[in-house]
Parts: structure tokens; C-alpha cells; sequence
């Protein structure tokens, strides 16, 4: 006979021997806490426990099965429904079944609620196994029924957030098969949650991506978290770029049970960059097309600009030289019309040598590499209008300076650009009695630098032609009014260009003119800054 049948058979020995002295039965009963009842062998309830009459609320020490089911209706926790009296835990024990505890909801006319039991029965047998009764073990099981309610309660608002969720949520286990996906992530890769269900993580990856998966995992069981790119494999073959979010579970004691991911779906993302580097690809590749193209038409133009300067300046000396030994050498041969013919030659070949000087000058700046340092434009400005004074020293003109102005350029460059926008405001201020010109600077859009101007009360010019001032060879003025070849403000904007800036003028005819310019904008702009300065004056083309 074995320990465990010497131990029932002595327990049983026991109840019995308890059972056939109540005195003894009732006095072990009444010390224990729990709710106990004593049947006999009929179903009638001949004892309560102090607990169970306290819980039985009607003051009764003993009672029928038929009073039993009279004052109390009993019924299936869960469901409510009720439980017929021949399969309450009483009924059934004194047909001598033996089963698990069971869970009731006990309800009567007398008790303001019900209440939830967890019963538990014994049959008690004499030793010829006659039904001597039944004990009846009662635990009130309300609390632990709200905490599983809650437990339920919040599992459910886990799997509603979880389910709800726009990303994919996907749980593993310590050897990495499927335990949990939820629907998004199952969508996501074109598989049921069911399908998902006890699969291995590498039967969602190409074999390609096998090693880098499995050192993942091994380092979620080292307890590393980690946050990076992975292509998954959809159901169709196709690669799903995701952004991963993976970290270790472990129980309640330390141990690691698997791994917690959430993966958001970056293949949208991943193609759009994919494009975006293509574009880049492409935009540098026509930037550096485009980039030879520019060189080698600079290349060609100073090749042009050279052979216009060494092909045509010979036949322009010839010209000059002949007409000049003629009109020298032959005098009183030509007849007044033949003179005048004469001095229009050599005027044109001079006019002709001006023009190819501009387009050297235009092509040098274009080819020239900057150099840039800081640069006194006051200075640059202060030299230029003394080399022109004195060129012409008989003119009454009142020049205002602005000293302090330093920038960044290419101080050969510069000293270009304000040499000419000087020079024109000299030239066109000739008819003034007084002339007036001012060369400073006013504050940029917003306090950001300078716009530097150059001010005049000259000629001026009509707005309407405004577009025309930087143009190569355009002239709002005749030769006969004021000499130059169309090449000064072209090679202004050019240079200011080159600089990063901007460049435009303003001006009224007979009102004067002025012309401004920026050095190393962030961006174009348009008008210059309000100023107290005269915007009205004006200016045309040298």
C-alpha cells in the first residue's frame, strides 16, 4: 500500500470517526474561520459553523433540502443561469461523486445581495461504505471575482489599445516563434494573425537577413534594446522596410521568456529617399554637365574675346594710322565733305576700339578667380573720385564719402564697380553747375548688412527703360550726349554677381539717379530699405 493511500484511508478513518461524534464535530468546527455545513446522509443540514450561520442569514441551525432550495436560488456565476438542485455540490457528493470545487452565486429574499461561494465537498462513509454525510467547506470568493474583473477588465482595454494601434505589435518567445501579433502588424505583412501565430521570426525575414536577425535576438537575451532598420518579407515575396523597436521580457523572477517589438512600416519612407538620392544623383550629374558646359563657353569666350583683341585691333590700327597720315600728309587735297568723312573713320575705328576693350574687360571679370579679403570700399570710392577730379579739375562738384565702409571681396573687383558707378555719376553731372554725388551705405532688410549706393543729381533717367541699364551695349543716351560703350553697368552686375549680391537702379530724368548694390546676400531681395536718401534720383547707361 502506498504513503498516499495509508494517508486517505486515515483521513477518511478520521471524518468518520468525527462524523459519529458530533459533540467533537461541532467543537472542531466552530474554531475553524472558514464557513462549514454538515449534512446528513438524507441532505439535511444538521450543523452550521458560527461563520456559515452568519452567512446563511436566516437563523436556522438546521435545515431541509427543501427549506434549502425554498430561501435560496442558486445559479452560475458567470452566466446566471441557474443550477438545478441535482447539480449543486450537496446533491451530487451524496451520490457519492467526488469532483473540484464549485463557484456559485447564492441569492434569497432576505439578504439585501447575493454573494459568491467557492464550495467544496466531502462524503463521509462509514467503514462498510455507507453514506453516513456530507461536510460542506464554504469561501467567500467576492473580492477575489472584482479582482479578476479587473484583471479582465484591464486585459480588455490592453487588447483594444493594442489592436488599435497604427503600428505593429509582435511578441516572441525565448526561441523567437510567434506568440502575439496583433492585426496591423499581421496586415502589415499580408498574413492572419492566425497564420502568424507559432511562427518563427526568420519564416518573416530573407535568408539574406538570417545572421543579422539571430545576433538580434541573441542580444535581447543578454537584456540590449535596441532601434533599427529591418527589411521583413510580406506574404507576396515582396521587402517591407520597417523601423523596429525591440526589447527583452523576463518574468517575475529575472528569467528572459522573449522579446517585445513594435515595427512601423518606413517603406514609403525608404523609397522616397531612395528617389530623393536618385534626384540628388541626377541634379549633380546635370549640375556637373551643365557646370563643363559654362566652362568650356568661358573658355570659348575669352578664346573669342582674345581673338577679337589681337584679330581686330591690327585692322583698327591700320585704319586709325592711314586716316590719320592722310588727313596729315594730304592737306587742302580734301574738300571740307572729304574731312568730315575722314574724322568719322577715325571716330568709328576709336568707337570700334572701346567696344573691344569693354568685351575684354567683361571677359576677364567672368574668367578671373575671386580673391577675396576685407576690402575699404571708402577708400576705393575715395581714389576713384580723385583720379576724376583730376581729369578734370575745373569742375565745381561737391563729392560726400562715406568713411568706415569695409567688406568682404575681391578689392580689384570693387575698386571695377565703383570706379564705373563713380564715374558715370561724374560723367552725367557734367551739365550741373554744381554737381552732387555721394557714395555710403544704409542698413539692410531687417538690420541684415548693407546697401551700399551711389547718388547723383545728373541726367537721370526714364524708369520705364530701367530694365535696359545692365544690359551689354545698351545705352539710354546717344554717343553725341554723353560718350561710353554700353559695357560699364554690364560689368557692374557681373561683378556683383560674382559677389553674391544684387544690383539696380533708380532714377528721374533731368532729376539724377541712384544706383545700389548688396555684396553676399543669403537671398534675393527687391527694392532697397526705406532711407531719407533721394530714390527718386536717377541714372542710365555708361
Amino acid at each position: 500500500m502506498s504513503a498516499s493511500s495509508s494517508s486517505t484511508d486515515h483521513s477518511d478513518s478520521l471524518a468518520e470517526g468525527l462524523f459519529q461524534n458530533p459533540a467533537l464535530l461541532r467543537a472542531l468546527a466552530d474554531t475553524l474561520a472558514e464557513r462549514v455545513m454538515v449534512a446528513d446522509a438524507t441532505g439535511r443540514i444538521i450543523y452550521f459553523s458560527p461563520a456559515a450561520l452568519d452567512f446563511q442569514g436566516l437563523g436556522l441551525k438546521t435545515m431541509s433540502q427543501e427549506d434549502w432550495y425554498r430561501h435560496f436560488r442558486f445559479s452560475d456565476p458567470d452566466t446566471r443561469a441557474p443550477v438545478p438542485p441535482e447539480r449543486l455540490p450537496l446533491s451530487r457528493a451524496l451520490r457519492g461523486e467526488e469532483g473540484p470545487p464549485v463557484d456559485l452565486f447564492v441569492e434569497a429574499d432576505h439578504l439585501a445581495e447575493g454573494y459568491y461561494v467557492r464550495v467544496t465537498t466531502r462524503p463521509v462513509r462509514d467503514r462498510e461504505g455507507r453514506m453516513l454525510g456530507v461536510l460542506l467547506f464554504m469561501r467567500d470568493i467576492a473580492q477575489e471575482r472584482r479582482a479578476q474583473a479587473e484583471q479582465r477588465r484591464t486585459e480588455q482595454r490592453f487588447h483594444l489599445i493594442v489592436e488599435a494601434a497604427q503600428e505593429g505589435i509582435w511578441m516572441l518567445d525565448k526561441e523567437g516563434r510567434t506568440t502575439y501579433a496583433n492585426r496591423y502588424m499581421a496586415r502589415m505583412l499580408g498574413y492572419t494573425v492566425e497564420e502568424m501565430l507559432g511562427q518563427h521570426v526568420l519564416s518573416f525575414v530573407d535568408e539574406g537577413g538570417h545572421h543579422q536577425v539571430t545576433l538580434n535576438l541573441e542580444r535581447r537575451m543578454q537584456g540590449h534594446s535596441s532601434v533599427h532598420d529591418m527589411a521583413l518579407r510580406h506574404k507576396d515575396g515582396r521587402p517591407i522596410w520597417t523601423l523596429l523597436s525591440s526589447n527583452p521580457l523576463r518574468d517575475e523572477e529575472g528569467h528572459y521568456i522573449g522579446a517585445l517589438a513594435t515595427v512601423t512600416d518606413i517603406t514609403q519612407r525608404r523609397e522616397a529617399e531612395q528617389q530623393v538620392r536618385q534626384l540628388n544623383a541626377e541634379l549633380e550629374r546635370r549640375i556637373a554637365e551643365r557646370t563643363a558646359q559654362l566652362e568650356f563657353s568661358n573658355r570659348e569666350l575669352e578664346a573669342f574675346a582674345y581673338s577679337v583683341a589681337h584679330d581686330l585691333r591690327a585692322p583698327l590700327r591700320a585704319i586709325s594710322t592711314f586716316s590719320l597720315a592722310l588727313s596729315e600728309d594730304c592737306p587742302g587735297q580734301l574738300d571740307p565733305t572729304g574731312e568730315d568723312y575722314l574724322q568719322r573713320i577715325r571716330g568709328a575705328a576709336q568707337r570700334m576700339s572701346e567696344l573691344i576693350d569693354g568685351i575684354l574687360t567683361l571677359s576677364r571679370v567672368t574668367s578671373t578667380g575671386l580673391q577675396e579679403t576685407d576690402v575699404s570700399l571708402s577708400a576705393l570710392a575715395r581714389a576713384a573720385a580723385e583720379q576724376l577730379q583730376r581729369g578734370q579739375p575745373e569742375r565745381t562738384v561737391h563729392l560726400r564719402l562715406q568713411e568706415g565702409l569695409v567688406d568682404q571681396g575681391d578689392a580689384r573687383m570693387l575698386r571695377s564697380v565703383l570706379e564705373n558707378l563713380l564715374g558715370n555719376a561724374w560723367k552725367f553731372t557734367r551739365e550741373r553747375p554744381v554737381a552732387e554725388i555721394e557714395f555710403g551705405a544704409l542698413p539692410g532688410e531687417g538690420g541684415q548688412g548693407r546697401v551700399y549706393f551711389v547718388r547723383d543729381n545728373g541726367a537721370g533717367f526714364d524708369m520705364e527703360y530701367q530694365s535696359r541699364l545692365f544690359g551689354v551695349f545698351q545705352r539710354l543716351h546717344g554717343a553725341q550726349e554723353f560718350e561710353g560703350n554700353g559695357v560699364g553697368l554690364a560689368t557692374v552686375r557681373r561683378i556683383i554677381q560674382r559677389h553674391g549680391g544684387r544690383v539696380w537702379g533708380e532714377g528721374r530724368v533731368g532729376q539724377g539717379a541712384t544706383f545700389f548694390f548688396t555684396l553676399h546676400e543669403a537671398s534675393g531681395g527687391g527694392a532697397p530699405p526705406s532711407t531719407d536718401v533721394r530714390r527718386d534720383d536717377g541714372r542710365r547707361k555708361s
